[in-house]
């Protein structure tokens, strides 16, 4: 008797398992996926958000979508209110490094599967890091300004959010081609540095202030197209569009293939975020269905295109 009730208990728990996955109307849930951005302010995210979004739902996910807003310290309720509301991964594009540490341990504690696109966050157990090869984009800009001017000249360096990894990484490898401390082979001189964070606003309020304080400026190169943008419009404020100052961007965004048309910008390094998008949910959608695992660090490529699209 004891064995005929254990049998009816285990097949009773079978099917409110398999109940636990369905509506109200009998059709199975859709399981869901959570997108966290680190700031749809800046218009080439939208291109993140889009590819994730398209390819989850096409796959049959529901996808929820999360705003930092360039804010950190909002990831990690966002984080928490994602896994409150049973999602079955994560994609998270991080706002930096270590403020979302403790909340993504806690999904990976669920094995819920977490990848991160474009930043890298310090933490184990993430299931990939899907990011823009940033260090050789950071090469490939200067590697294109020597190029372009081999007579070398005066650079600016606009800088994104401080700690990320696109802001290390691009940089550095900007600097290892352009600053002589690092190549002594360069006739550029970097003759000032500023912090833009990835945002329009920022980084043109910081080059009024550098347009102010030099009268000889050759080379801006500003770590994302949105802050390039920002640029453009403090040298027009300024009254100094006819100085040929070079301005170089990174992201590739349609605002500054626009600009490069209209003149205003030269060069843009390009990354793949389309692409990034789209990988990212096919990772977790392989593990989940499947349990495999893609390679824990894959590097995306970068090229430098001046195309007026």
């Amino acid at each position: 008797m004891k064995k005929i009730l254990l049998v009816l208990l285990s097949a009773t728990l079978i099917v409110l398992a398999a109940c636990s996955n369905q509506t109200i109307g009998g059709k199975e849930e859709k399981k869901k996926i959570a997108l966290l951005m680190a700031d749809l302010g800046n218009p080439f995210f939208h291109v993140l958000r889009d590819a994730v979004v398209d390819q989850g739902e096409k796959l049959g996910y529901e996808m929820l979508v999360y705003d930092g807003q360039n804010d950190a310290s909002k990831q990690p309720s966002q984080i928490e209110d994602a896994l409150q509301k049973g999602v079955s991964a994560i994609i998270i594009n991080p706002a930096d490094e270590s403020s979302t540490a403790n909340a993504l341990k806690d999904a990976i504690a669920q094995d819920i599967p977490v990848v991160t696109v474009d930043r890298s966050v310090k933490v184990d157990g993430v299931l990939s890091y899907l990011v823009t090869d940033n260090l050789k984009g950071g090469k490939l800009v200067g590697e294109w300004l020597q190029k372009k001017m081999p007579e070398g000249g005066k650079v600016i360096h606009m800088q994104g959010v401080i700690g990320t990894a696109p802001q290390r990484e691009r940089g550095g490898g900007f600097l290892s081609v352009i600053d002589p401390k690092k190549n002594p082979n360069s006739k550029f001189k970097v003759i000032d540095t500023a912090v833009g964070n990835f945002s329009m606003a920022p980084a043109e309020a910081a080059m009024s202030d550098l347009l102010s304080k030099h009268d000889d400026i050759d080379v801006v190169f500003a770590q994302n197209d949105t802050m390039a943008a920002g640029i453009v419009r403090a040298i027009e404020t300024a009254g100094r569009q006819n100085d040929g100052i070079v301005v170089i961007g990174f992201d590739g965004a349609q605002e500054a293939f626009d600009l490069i048309k209209e003149g205003k910008m030269s060069v843009t390094a390009v990354q793949d975020f389309k692409f990034i998008g789209s990988e990212a949910v096919n990772y977790v959608n392989d593990y989940l269905k499947d349990g495999k695992k893609p390679k824990k660090k894959v590097l995306v490529d970068v090229y430098m295109s001046d195309e007026k699209k």
